[in-house]
Parts: structure tokens; C-alpha cells; sequence
């Protein structure tokens, strides 16, 4: 397994819809993996993220506090898998032990302990996406410095110019485009939104209310 450290550049809303998710990004090719939140998930992250404390310990202060007591801590924290839509996620503990989660709550123990986030190599080449940098800033207030290669050009998507076309051409066979995603829907409605799932473009935790 590969891992491929991301940057975590906040909790976000788009489309009519104000879907929430979290925004990933894979810096060296210069790619985005949103995380889709519920919104309560959204909502205990980012005021966390904003510095608030609970005066009564919550889910997530319990659990490390239980892990720190029982196996040493928390060493990491990767996103692993994604099959049928479904993100899953790992927390790596001191003994060596790794415990599957939903993305949310990795997420939360990665932030509150102030670790790196590691995505595996293969989910990052299939579920994350580029994104231009207009589109970035007027969506999200983000603006990101494309890569350049060694001769001065921007690197393509994903490195590789026939892959993305590719991609792009299997996109416009769906009849979807860049936009879809900023809309929050699909070619068949709603971008496979479950309210009570953390998603990537797909459902995350596969649970409903």
C-alpha cells in the first residue's frame, strides 16, 4: 500500500443544495478529493476548527481518550479504501492495530491530535479530480499555484494529457461536466448525496437516517 500524504483545506458548501464536505487535496499533481459530510459531521468539525472546546468531553475526546489510556495513542490516520461508492477510513494506532471509521470521524481525530492525513495512491487516482483554479476560487475561496514541468508547462490533471482526455470523454459519455459537481447533481439527479454519509463524489459511510 501506498500512501500519499493531502492537504486539508476546510469544510465547504456548494451547489442550491449547500452540501458540505471537506476538501483534500493531493498537492503534486495538483488534484481535489472532497470528503461529503452530513451536516452534522460538517458541523462538529468545523466548529472544532474554529477552536471551540466542549465543556463535557464529546464522542471523539472520549475515544482518544479511551485509545491513549489503552493503546498508547494515535500514530495516523489514512483514508485506505473506496468500493461501491464507499469511503473507508483507518486510524493507526501506537500497538501497531488499525481501526476502520467513517472518513468524518478519522477526520476529527486527525484534526483534534493535528496529524497528517494519508489517502491510498489508488484511491486518490480514482476518486480525486482536477479543478481549475478559477473554478476553486469562485466555489470554494481557494486558489491553488499550478505545477509546472520542467520545460514551463502546467502539468495535465492527473500527469498524464491522454488520461485526462480520456476521463473527460468518459464524462461527457455520462452527460456530465465540471460543473455537475459544483451543482451537487448527476446525470440522474442529486451527486449521490446521503444525508447522513460522508462521501467523495459517492456515499462514504453507506448509512441512512
Amino acid at each position: 500500500m501506498t500512501l500519499i500524504p493531502v492537504e486539508f483545506h476546510g469544510i465547504h458548501t456548494t451547489g442550491p443544495e449547500q452540501f458540505t464536505c471537506v476538501i483534500l487535496r493531493w498537492a503534486e499533481q495538483n488534484r481535489v478529493l472532497p470528503i461529503w459530510l452530513s451536516p452534522l459531521a460538517a458541523a462538529e468539525l468545523d466548529i472544532r476548527e474554529g477552536g471551540y472546546t466542549p465543556r463535557r468531553p464529546g464522542t471523539v475526546d472520549l475515544l482518544l481518550d479511551l485509545l491513549n489510556r489503552t493503546t498508547g495513542g494515535v500514530t495516523a490516520v489514512n483514508i485506505i479504501s473506496h468500493f461501491e461508492g464507499v469511503f473507508i477510513a483507518s486510524i493507526v494506532l501506537a500497538d501497531g492495530e488499525q481501526l476502520d471509521a467513517r472518513p468524518s470521524d478519522a477526520l476529527l481525530v486527525a484534526r483534534a491530535l493535528e496529524l497528517p492525513i494519508h489517502v491510498e495512491e489508488d484511491v486518490l487516482t480514482h476518486t480525486s479530480f482536477f479543478v481549475s483554479d478559477d473554478i476553486m476560487e469562485e466555489s470554494f475561496g481557494l486558489r491553488f499555484d499550478s505545477v509546472p514541468q520542467a520545460g514551463g508547462e502546467e502539468l495535465s490533471a492527473s500527469g498524464d494529457a491522454k488520461a485526462d482526455a480520456d476521463f473527460e470523454e468518459m464524462m461527457r459519455s455520462l452527460g456530465m461536466s465540471e460543473s455537475d459537481f459544483f451543482r451537487g447533481n448527476g446525470p440522474h439527479g442529486p451527486l449521490d448525496r446521503d444525508d447522513d454519509a460522508d462521501t467523495g463524489g459517492s456515499r462514504g459511510d453507506g448509512e441512512k437516517e
